[in-house]
């Protein structure tokens, strides 16, 4: 025992910052650049290769960024919500990412083919965390593992609406929030459902995911 050299608090920190990083790379989902059908009319639309966060940032992950912020009892593996565009923003480029594009979260919602839901055209309650489910709150994430979509990102359905890089028009006033949430209907928690918000503004029911 007495020729075991002491690890300095440096290499301790080090390590603990790899092993942070290790685990943000592995779950993150690779989506093939190419072209998709978007929107409700299935009109072409293309993007680039790029990564997406497999789940929605949690409460636990976004602590780790803000020490000042409260974790909800209960709720570390839930989706952080009340978070303005800015704040998702700056925790996504503390990573090294971004806020995907519109058109990126779409196509790693709902793929290629134009489906409904990421699963599917078919809703099913089981697989996502709606209105219908009755939870009237958020769910933990990935807790609706048969919602995946056709890449594997999960809860792009329901749970909480989700920020992106996209204004809703050339006015640049609002920001985009897409997916629906465990409030909203089926009808408006599609792969490609989306609602406006002031970017500066925050809400119970509105969290996020990040790209690269």
């Amino acid at each position: 025992m007495g020729n075991i050299k002491p690890v300095s608090v440096l290499a301790i920190a080090c390590f603990m910052a790899l092993s942070f990083s290790a685990s943000a790379e592995s779950d993150m989902i690779k989506v093939p650049g190419g072209e998709f059908k978007s929107g409700d009319k299935g009109v072409t639309a293309k993007v680039a290769a790029f990564e997406i966060d497999k789940h929605e940032v949690t409460n636990a992950e976004f602590k780790n960024f803000n020490k000042d912020f409260s974790i909800p009892d209960g709720k570390e593996n839930h989706p952080v919500t009340e978070i303005t565009y800015f704040d998702a923003e700056d925790y996504c480029k503390s990573l090294g990412k971004r806020l995907p594009t519109g058109p990126e979260w779409e196509k790693a919602a709902r793929g290629e083919d134009g489906r409904e839901y990421p699963w599917g055209n078919d809703f099913d309650s089981t697989k996502a965390n709606t209105l219908e489910s009755g939870l009237t709150n958020t769910s933990a994430v990935g807790a609706y593992a048969g919602g995946a979509s056709p890449y594997g990102v999960l809860d792009m359905c329901g749970n909480v609406w989700e920020w992106v890089d996209q204004y809703s028009s050339d006015e640049k006033k609002y920001r985009i929030v897409m997916g629906g949430s465990f409030f909203d209907k089926k009808e408006n928690s599609k792969a490609y459902s989306i609602l406006k918000s002031i970017p500066d503004d925050s809400h119970t029911y509105i969290g996020f995911r990040c790209a690269k």
